[in-house]
């Protein structure tokens, strides 16, 4: 197993997990430093329970679950701290995509739990593996895309 390989793979797909946790860029980025950290120092221990995505994405997702416990006993800061662009993209090459940009905002909006579903699920994770990744069952995930992709197409009408 190659770790360079497997992280250089995976890399585009940690910016999104990172996106769906942090909103402002400079901390999407140190968010995104971490998770690989974390995938790198981990693949060691990779027993081969699951797919090594499946491990990466759950690597991922319990160091954004973390973070986002880290931001909540923080002092908060205005947003004015940081340059938070107006809308989001989820790769910088795409940043003039209107509809991506306007299905980020929309995803901003819903419930955390959510949002860490509906981007596994577009991202092609099987539900399944979602399921592994956030500790539910595999039929409570099917549930919870559907109602998400019902709240979203809700959302991006109401633009």
């Amino acid at each position: 197993m190659n770790k360079d390989k497997l992280l250089e793979a995976f890399w585009p797909r940690l910016s999104r997990i990172a996106s769906t946790y942090e909103a402002i860029p400079q901390l999407q980025q140190e968010l995104v430093q971490e998770m690989a950290m974390a995938i790198w120092l981990s693949l060691n221990s990779f027993r081969g329970d699951s797919s090594v995505e499946t491990f990466m994405y759950k690597i991922s997702h319990n160091v954004g679950v973390g973070h986002i416990k880290k931001q909540v006993k923080q002092v908060k800061t205005t947003s004015e701290d940081y340059d938070i662009p107006v809308t989001f993209s989820l790769e910088k090459g795409i940043a003039n995509d209107q509809q991506l940009d306007r299905l980020m905002s929309a995803i901003w909006q819903l419930p955390l739990i959510q949002r860490q579903i509906i981007t596994l699920y577009l991202d092609g994770v099987k539900q399944q593996n979602i399921a592994e990744i956030v500790g539910m069952s595999e039929n409570n995930i099917a549930v919870k895309i559907t109602r998400t992709k019902k709240s979203l197409a809700r959302l991006m009408s109401n633009d």
